[in-house]
């Protein structure tokens, strides 16, 4: 019997070493995943998160070990994979982001509290627990929020095109992008620290990126999209348009990387290209497509590289820091919204919706440990940060609004 028990376990891991055999199994997994948490009103990506986790070397080691192919356990052809979903997910987050009808003071106000409070808080409090370089870093992850999981909760409630959900999803969407800024801020003095003029320079290199990229491609590229859209269409290639516009994202995610901030904040950027397009629905039911394959790949693989013994070690730290995320956001945004004329409920309101941290702030962290800002530990920590801020944020926000007088029955 030991025999063939030692023939099977063989035959199981030749089986794993396979790209293809790993790629069915983590797209599967993912699928199922995907299937009980939105069975149970949960955000699917909770559930990526958590499979990868259960597939890790931390639970069933199925996906093993820490840093063997790279740092998730996962071939680097996998791994290239996942990280198109990133890209993939950052375009479908700037598509959601049109700046014209979001611009407003209320807006940028609470946004502005919303990333420099948090940056603050946790940059102090892993400063505190005797991180150095590392502080920046994670004070750049508790300053997105999760637009996702944030829009997912104001649906469930009813409340889309309410004033308390246009304040939510208007500053979280600026935040996104004031938080890419930082990103780009916090991976400069990472890697051997910065001075003033450096610094200076990066600020100035990651708004001008920002606001060029955004104007080039509202003022040329969109059209240059749509004439070839309307050419595809008279010569049978119906999807000429959404080549070329994801052609652009991964040119904008190259520049990113070429003038030394991260890709994602390129793709991000060539999202908000097309918000306004009158393509925009044609992109993303395209990209959707591209999201149902990759995003979950990537998630899974973030929960692959998750810790649990680091977390055990840090548990602390990981708890501190899920109470400074939450007090932070209710603070920052809570109170510019409420300096704003917005009542106390509603204030609160606004800071509780703030609070989720999951999709950029997993998408920072995963890249701070690719590129060895931080590790394992930190990562695991932040993605615990993550998972707790996105599941307590509903329940707490239902509650603060049924006490503001919404009337949220049968929810």
């Amino acid at each position: 019997m030991d025999v063939i028990s030692e023939s099977l376990m063989d035959s199981f891991d030749t089986l794993l070493e396979s790209v293809w055999f790993k790629l069915t199994f983590l797209l599967v997994v993912a699928l199922f995943a995907g299937f009980l948490f939105a069975r149970f009103g949960q955000p699917k990506v909770i559930g990526y998160i958590l499979i990868g986790v259960v597939i890790g070397p931390s639970l069933l080691g199925i996906i093993r070990p820490f840093g063997e192919e790279s740092v998730s356990g996962l071939p680097e052809s996998i791994m290239m994979l996942a990280e198109l979903g990133s890209l993939v997910l950052l375009f479908m987050i700037g598509l959601e982001c049109d700046l014209r009808e979001l611009y407003t003071r209320k807006s940028i106000s609470i946004a502005l509290g919303g990333v420099i409070v948090p940056w603050v808080g946790g940059f102090s409090i892993a400063y505190l627990a005797g991180f150095d370089i590392e502080a920046v870093f994670i004070g750049a992850t508790l300053v997105a929020t999760s637009v996702a999981v944030t829009a997912s909760v104001i649906a469930d409630l009813g409340l889309i095109g309410g004033h308390v959900s246009n304040a939510i999803v208007g500053a979280a969407v600026v935040d996104d992008i004031l938080g890419m800024i930082v990103l780009s801020i916090a991976k400069g003095m990472s890697f051997g620290g910065i001075n003033a003029t450096e610094l200076a320079l990066l600020v100035i290199g990651a708004v001008v990126f920002v606001v060029l990229g955004a104007w080039i491609g509202t003022r040329f590229l969109v059209k240059l999209v749509f004439q070839v859209q309307i050419t595809g269409y008279k010569r049978k290639l119906p999807l000429s348009g959404f080549t070329l516009a994801l052609a652009i994202a991964f040119l904008y995610a190259f520049i990113g990387e070429l003038i030394g901030i991260s890709g994602i904040v390129g793709a991000f950027v060539a999202g908000t290209v097309f918000a306004g397009s009158a393509l925009r629905d044609g992109i993303r039911k395209g990209t959707q497509y591209l999201e149902a394959l990759f995003v979950p790949l990537f998630f899974v693989s973030l929960g692959t590289v998750v810790n649990l013994g680091e977390i055990w070690n840090t548990i602390l730290f990981g708890v501190s820091l899920t109470i400074v995320a939450i007090a932070t956001k209710v603070v920052g945004c809570g109170l510019p919204a409420w300096l704003n004329g917005m009542g106390k409920w509603d204030s609160i309101a606004i800071g509780i919706g703030m609070t989720p941290r999951l999709e950029v702030a997993l998408v920072i962290a995963y890249y701070g440990l690719s590129t060895g800002i931080i590790g394992v530990d930190l990562y695991s920590v932040v993605v615990f940060m993550g998972l707790v801020t996105a599941i307590v944020s509903a329940p707490i926000l239902k509650n603060v609004l049924r006490r503001g007088g919404y009337d949220l029955e049968g929810i």
